[in-house]
């Protein structure tokens, strides 16, 4: 997902999809506590039979849930649907439709009686109402009407009746029927009307988009022997402008991020302009982007590169709860400029690493860290620890790995995950792996404290003996604790422009290295490559 260009969010939705009295603090605290796992229940397919008015905000719809029950003890489908109506609940047990079943809903909640039996169990919800948010009916930014879902991060829940949690992802089918002469787009591939996403998905991107587009067909993506359409959806104003510039090179970055972490997850691949309040939303096989820069020209390739690095983590592989959204926003963060990289050279990496690091210092997360528990709003989470602190903590990573392991374990994380959920205790394990080296304090100190090292280096030259010698001091925060850097590099320059690097272990609070140098220093630099996220101020020590 992406915030409309920095990594804080950048706060209410502009009015389309209006939450009416509650308001959006409101409507969250209701999502909030209808919101829970079900870990006794495993959701394994969601078929939506969705009608989109032709005026007005009601729709209707039919649910048919497919699960399985974990433990013989758990006698009760609890599904989160938040303001609706709902008419009628049938239960069947194999392929036998059952009659209507008693159901109690509290407008929050829908708790169906589960019966004995073996397994699967399919449960048909039909209901109807005006959803309060999660999908935005109305007037888009071209004045047509149409219908987009927005349901990060628990927003489903809203106009569809789910486990609205990312620990229990399945498949999913949408048949919705829309007006004349609205074109529909959802996850998955068409087959016969109905949009079917063959691999299971969180429910915060199992979306649809209906109204009056133009559609361009890019050039598809080779996957093994499966051909991967990848098309772009725009209001047709909108349609050139995105084809000559946002995403003029849709097809090189889904084949370089192919290249790098492994086959694309999905059946195709659709680039949706639409009314979603962020500047890019994620959705499995259905990227939505906010409507207005493309309509302001503004729209570039950058937020294409983020969005589609999210197909494969963040979607096909979720983190399995909220504090470990790092998973997903920090790496699609990171290859989006690796990917990058890859097209333009590796200017754009350091770049990009450079402009983060800003970002996360003048940031108001610095006193937190990456898996903060206290946080219990996941929008709260859409921040500079997320975001470009967790892009550093993959390039760090990467650094004390070296290329091969680290994108040996990438490839190795998403083939494991793939299609599942994954904490960072499970990427940590991955990576350890794939490096032959023990991790745990990079990812103690990189997630679990807050801040970064702030450092302060003197240095002295000793003409007489041609020595260099060197104080580096730890001296941030106490609150944010000390860091270990296995490879600190410090580059002394002469006054004729010669260059000489050496590397420092820092593992405690102070360094006093030393070292005999060929010539006589004027300057000190700290970690000339841009490889840490640090801070580092140089002095020179007076009588040299």
């Amino acid at each position: 997902m992406r915030t409309g260009g920095r990594a804080d969010p950048k706060g209410l939705p502009d009015g389309r999809g209006r939450t009416g009295g509650l308001g959006l603090a409101g409507l969250w605290f209701v999502a909030q506590t209808a919101a829970g796992q079900q870990p006794g229940i495993d959701v394994k397919s969601y078929m939506f039979f969705i009608t989109l008015p032709d005026s007005g905000r009601a729709i209707r719809g039919d649910a048919l849930v497919n699960f399985e029950r974990r433990t013989s003890t758990d006698s009760v489908l609890t599904l989160d649907l938040v303001g609706m109506t709902v008419d009628s609940v049938r239960i069947a047990s194999i392929l036998r439709e059952g009659p209507r079943t008693p159901f109690t809903y509290d407008g929050r909640v829908l708790r169906i009686p589960v019966p004995a039996g073996p397994p699967p169990f399919s449960v048909v919800v039909s209901y109807h109402g005006a959803p309060q948010d999660g999908l935005i009916i109305g007037p888009n930014a071209r004045g047509r009407r149409g219908a987009f879902a927005d349901n990060w991060p628990q927003r489903a829940r809203f106009w569809l009746p789910t486990v609205d949690h990312p620990s229990d992802k399945a498949t999913v089918t949408f048949a919705v029927f829309a007006p004349t002469p609205w074109r529909v787009v959802a996850n998955g591939r068409l087959n016969r009307g109905a949009w079917t996403e063959a691999r299971p998905i969180p429910t915060y991107t199992m979306v649809l988009a209906a109204g009056e587009f133009a559609v361009s067909r890019h050039r598809a993506l080779i996957n093994g022997r499966d051909t991967v359409p990848i098309d772009v959806w725009t209001y047709p104003e909108d349609s050139a402008h995105a084809d000559s510039v946002p995403f003029r090179r849709v097809s090189e970055i889904t084949e370089g991020l192919q290249r790098i972490i492994g086959p694309f997850p999905y059946e195709k691949l659709a680039h949706v302009e639409s009314a979603t309040r962020f500047g890019g939303m994620e959705n499995s096989s259905a990227i939505f982007y906010a409507e207005k820069p493309y309509i302001e020209r503004r729209m570039r390739e950058g937020v294409v590169r983020h969005e589609t690095a999210h197909q494969w983590f963040g979607d096909a592989v979720t983190p399995r709860d909220w504090h470990h959204l790092w998973l997903s926003e920090g790496f699609a963060s990171y290859l989006n400029l690796v990917v990058g990289a890859a097209l333009d050279g590796d200017t754009l990496l350091a770049g990009g690493m450079a402009r983060n690091a800003e970002s996360y210092f003048a940031s108001d997360v610095v006193d937190r860290p990456i898996i903060d528990t206290t946080v219990t709003d996941p929008m709260l989470l859409l921040n500079a620890n997320n975001y470009p602190k967790g892009a550093w903590v993959l390039h760090m990573l990467r650094g004390v790995t070296g290329d091969s392991a680290f994108f040996r374990g990438l490839r190795t994380y998403y083939r494991t995950y793939r299609d599942s959920t994954a904490t960072s205790e499970d990427f940590q394990q991955v990576m350890e792996g794939a490096a032959g080296v023990e991790l745990g304090w990079f990812f103690r100190q990189w997630l679990r404290q807050p801040g970064y090292p702030q450092l302060d280096v003197t240095w002295q030259y000793d003409a007489a003996s041609g020595r260099v010698l060197l104080g580096v001091t730890q001296s941030q925060k106490a609150t944010w604790g000390l860091f270990r850097i296995p490879v600190l590099t410090l580059e002394f320059r002469g006054a004729d422009g010669t260059v000489w690097r050496r590397d420092v272990l820092l593992t405690g609070r102070q360094a006093f290295p030393r070292f005999d140098i060929p010539f006589a220093p004027t300057e000190v630099r700290v970690d000339p490559g841009g490889k840490l996220l640090l801070r580092a101020t140089v002095t020179r020590a007076a009588g040299n």
